[in-house]
């Protein structure tokens, strides 16, 4: 299992992938929060492919004009994502991140540097669909963990890491998962498991189990699909990521 966290450790994430492709430093992290704000119902390779097009026609999440829900809409029939969760909300989530970084002078890498991990977690939750009906703001997490890849964060530690696609398919199956626990119980759970697969740094063990499908019903698995199965790094233990 090291040696598969390793190697999956090598992976870049595909939303820290897309949000370096900005040219300055304050556009990359306004599309970094744009992909974990709009990371639901969707791989992430679909999501990934969004980004790319959306970049063919906006330079910057934070630019106005906004983007029209039409321009929004052909992109995602461009892609296909006709049947995401997110398509009638989508434009609104983008026009929400854009007027949260505009607030803030569009200059997202100073407001982080000024703020500790907490304040930046509670201020991230003013942003539409970002987490709300979750206590734990999920996408926060994903946000703030990514954030420094690009940014360095006021002083404090860093909330939980965040709970990755295939962590609960991996509690699941050895059968340390319980359906009964409370959010948070379920994430010190999925923090324990990073520690115990990873104990040197355990956001290496996040980061690997992003790829790892993560179970949808008994049946059936979402699988990110980064890769084919058969060049994807997990398919020697993910015997099910197609489904």
């Amino acid at each position: 299992m090291t040696e598969w966290i390793l190697k999956a450790s090598q992976l870049k994430d595909p939303i820290v992938e897309a949000a370096d492709r900005a040219e300055a430093l304050p556009a990359k992290i306004n599309w970094l929060l744009l992909g974990c704000a709009l990371q639901q119902g969707i791989n992430l390779a679909q999501l990934q492919k969004f980004l790319f097009e959306l970049q063919k026609e906006i330079k910057d999440v934070a630019e106005l004009p906004a983007p029209t829900e039409a321009l929004v809409s052909s992109v995602i029939s461009k892609c296909k994502l006709r049947d995401w969760s997110l398509v009638s909300q989508a434009a609104g989530i983008i026009w929400s991140v854009g007027r949260f970084a505009r607030i803030r002078q569009s200059r997202l890498d100073l407001w982080a540097k000024n703020h500790c991990p907490s304040d930046l977690w509670r201020e991230c939750s003013e942003i539409f669909f970002m987490g709300k009906h979750s206590p734990l703001r999920p996408k926060i997490l994903l946000f703030l963990h990514r954030l420094v890849s690009f940014s360095a964060m006021g002083a404090g530690a860093l909330p939980p890491l965040p709970a990755s696609a295939g962590a609960k398919r991996w509690l699941i199956q050895t059968n340390i998962y319980d359906r009964d626990e409370t959010p948070k119980e379920k994430l010190r759970a999925v923090n324990s498991l990073y520690k115990e697969l990873f104990p040197k740094n355990p956001a290496l063990a996040c980061h690997a189990l992003q790829f790892f499908a993560e179970p949808v019903d008994e049946n059936s698995y979402f699988c990110q699909r980064i890769f084919p199965c058969e060049l994807c790094p997990v398919s020697g233990i993910c015997h099910k990521a197609t489904p």
